[in-house]
């Protein structure tokens, strides 16, 4: 169980760290099953790399893990694949126990490094395929910038066809049960992949696709893939890499993900009007409460879906506080172009549909007609118009699903 240093391959090593108290990831996403800050050593015949390092909250545990291996101030080289805090608040405390180690990051990260720590005099910018010789390991660097961060970079152990990916292919969860792919059942833990993917890095699919390809045609194979978040896969990389690729082609299905608000039940009702007649038409319907779903659920969602519904009550005369939520979240994470159906309740004889459309358009979202308002317990007239749109929605997801909008 990996609460002590492991070992991948020869001479390289997981020292990283497993958290199960943060609540939240970046203070948003909930990790209810933990999460993992991994972190790699790998020792040559004459120099020692540390990859990565780990929270600040986490520094005393990190450096003894990596004492494990090795005395900290034996360390030749720190390589940081990018700035995220959750990979380098040990900074301080690390480099004062290995003064003589050479810092290797991208010019962007070497930018970040001197805002975020301070920190600059000993650190090499290096380029988009430039390399390393630690003694029998090579270790080349790959610029991936936007996969999540400007800075992004990945280290390729070229003798081993060992990939140190950085964000890319991670996914929240800890692994103290199980490091290793081989070791556990990965049923469970693709929906957290996805569910990263959607948080993290959805506003950057191109980016993925384009990472993806620009490997492949540079012919590097990998046999072990060391993602910075979730397992190490050593016996398939691929099961995460095409699932990756799957997802980031955002390709839309006839799926609907509703995301419906209500104070006293009567919005809810509206909703399940809706949601009846879009399985009736043979959409897959995905529907969240605005006031107890999980975000990062509802983003996870979207990464295939066709198209999107809204549902809110007036909230004192403006929209619903937590479905006002998600139309600002929605249009920070670029969930751009889809097609929309709107309802609302409004028994204060205030509309707030002018604001919601103001989101929508800022989207370029297809508002799917009629609009619906509602005024209490859904009448048959509320009724009909809520199947109508429905099934405008629906024969418009039936043309588009094909299509990536």
């Amino acid at each position: 169980m990996p609460n002590s240093a492991t070992k991948i391959t020869d001479g390289v090593y997981w020292v990283g760290v497993n958290d199960h108290d943060t609540p939240c990831f970046e203070g948003l996403w909930a990790l209810p099953k933990g999460m993992s800050y991994n972190a790699y050593l790998v020792r040559g015949e004459k120099k020692t790399a540390l990859i990565e390092l780990t929270k600040t909250t986490y520094t005393d545990e990190f450096i003894g893990r990596v004492e494990e291996i090795v005395p900290l101030n034996e360390v030749d080289y720190i390589i940081h694949n990018h700035m995220e805090p959750d990979h380098t608040g040990a900074i301080p405390a690390v480099y004062k126990l290995c003064p003589q180690a050479e810092v290797l990051c991208t010019a962007k990260a070497k930018t970040f490094l001197d805002q975020f720590y301070g920190e600059g005099g000993r650190v090499t910018a290096v380029k988009d395929g430039d390399s390393i010789d630690l003694g029998g390991k090579t270790l080349k660097f790959l610029s991936y910038p936007w996969l999540h961060w400007p800075d992004t970079m990945f280290t390729y152990l070229a003798e081993d066809k060992v990939l140190f990916s950085c964000d890319a292919f991670g996914g929240y969860g800890a692994v103290d049960d199980a490091l290793f792919d081989d070791e556990m059942d990965l049923e469970p833990y693709w929906p957290e992949a996805k569910r990263y993917l959607g948080t993290i890095v959805a506003s950057y699919l191109q980016h993925v696709v384009k990472a993806i390809d620009k490997w492949v045609k540079g012919g590097m194979g990998i046999d072990i893939l060391c993602p910075s978040h979730g397992p190490v896969y050593r016996q398939n990389p691929m099961a995460i890499i095409s699932r990756y690729q799957e997802w980031a082609k955002n390709e839309k299905e006839a799926k609907v993900v509703m995301i419906v608000g209500s104070m006293w039940g009567n919005t809810h009702k509206m909703g399940e009007i809706v949601r009846r007649r879009l399985e009736e038409k043979g959409i897959e319907v995905k529907y969240f409460d605005a006031a107890s779903a999980e975000s990062g659920a509802i983003l996870g969602e979207m990464l295939n879906a066709g198209g999107i519904v809204f549902g809110a009550p007036t909230y004192d005369a403006n929209i619903y506080p937590k479905l006002e939520y998600y139309l600002m979240l929605f249009k920070d994470k670029k969930k751009n172009g889809y097609p929309v159906g709107v309802f609302t309740q409004n028994s204060w004889n205030v509309s707030v549909l002018p604001k919601m459309e103001a989101y929508l358009k800022d989207m370029k979202s297809e508002i799917i007609q009629p609009e619906v308002v509602g005024h209490g317990s859904p009448n048959a007239e509320v009724t009909e118009a809520l199947q109508q749109m429905a099934d405008n929605l629906a024969m418009r997801i039936t043309n588009l699903c094909a299509c990536p909008l």
